[in-house]
């Protein structure tokens, strides 16, 4: 299942004294599958164009487009982009309201009309995706949980109701590395083992790097640049607008500017240290 936006904007508190821009004319769109990473600096319209992809929010102009579908072309269409589109945010605070960790989950399934009796076991399966026992926590209430706990109780809900594609706000902020590890672990099966569209908004690109297959950059409500992760990691805009980019990236470039070559554009320190060890070998 695809997803696009096609020249959709945006204007917070249009037609007041307080309008200002959300975002202007963006054009992204990503195939089923694929792994979108999305960057940029605070306030550039990351937030508001994720809600926008499940019909949290609606265009002022251009199309939401699910599978070529307008979502907001009649009930049923946006229904359906609700529950084929799981939007986990970034403070899971904000989505969390179930009386305890079973309801919170079963709210989707139960919501969108699954079966009754088999509403248990997809509680059990979602939990278990996201490392979460069943027994130990189903009956835990959220506010009792911890920050991490939390999130993948959120990210629990989202995957009950079956989404083809899940988008992420900045999932991992806040986390310890144990937290942070589960929780990409747990994205990279659901992208590689069973297809799920991920789109991923980030301000740390170095955990994500080697698995996005494409990097988005937006800044000012615009997209200023997109292609493959690597490619755009190399890009002057990124010192530019002030992101980070991974440790591996920046030895790459110095190694570059002091006329040492460096193959593959690596990004992770495993494949710099590789490189590295390459071009020591080649001076002995």
């Amino acid at each position: 299942m695809s997803i696009e936006l096609r020249n959709v904007s945006y204007v917070y508190s249009k037609g007041t004294p307080f309008a200002r821009p959300g975002i202007k004319g963006i054009n992204i769109r990503a195939a089923r599958g694929e792994w979108l990473a999305v960057m940029g600096p605070t306030g550039s319209g990351k937030s508001t164009m994720l809600q926008h992809l499940n019909g949290l929010l609606k265009p002022d102009s251009g199309e939401v487009l699910l599978d070529d579908t307008n979502i907001h072309l009649s009930a049923a269409s946006l229904r359906e982009a609700r529950q084929k589109v799981g939007l986990v945010f970034q403070y899971p605070e904000h989505q969390l309201f179930g009386a305890t960790v079973y309801e919170e989950i079963a709210y989707g399934p139960e919501n969108y009309g699954f079966p009754a009796g088999e509403i248990p076991e997809i509680v059990r399966k979602a939990m278990d995706t996201v490392g979460l026992s069943y027994e130990k926590y189903k009956y835990r209430q959220p506010y009792e949980l911890s920050g991490g706990e939390k999130r993948r109780v959120a990210l629990a809900g989202v995957l009950a109701a079956s989404p083809e594609i899940i988008v992420l706000d900045e999932p991992t902020a806040g986390l310890d590395a144990i937290g942070r590890q589960l929780l990409t672990e747990t994205i990279t099966g659901l992208n590689c083992a069973h297809g799920k569209t991920v789109i991923w908004v980030t301000h740390e690109i170095a955990e994500i790097a080697h698995l996005a297959d494409r990097l988005l950059v937006l800044n000012k409500g615009e997209v200023v640049v997109t292609g493959k992760t690597r490619e755009v990691l190399t890009n002057p805009i990124m010192s530019e607008l002030g992101l980070d980019i991974p440790p591996a990236v920046a030895i790459s470039g110095e190694l570059g500017a002091r006329g040492i070559p460096v193959r593959g554009q690596p990004v992770t320190l495993d494949e710099i240290g590789e490189e590295i060890i390459r071009l020591v070998k080649e001076k002995l």
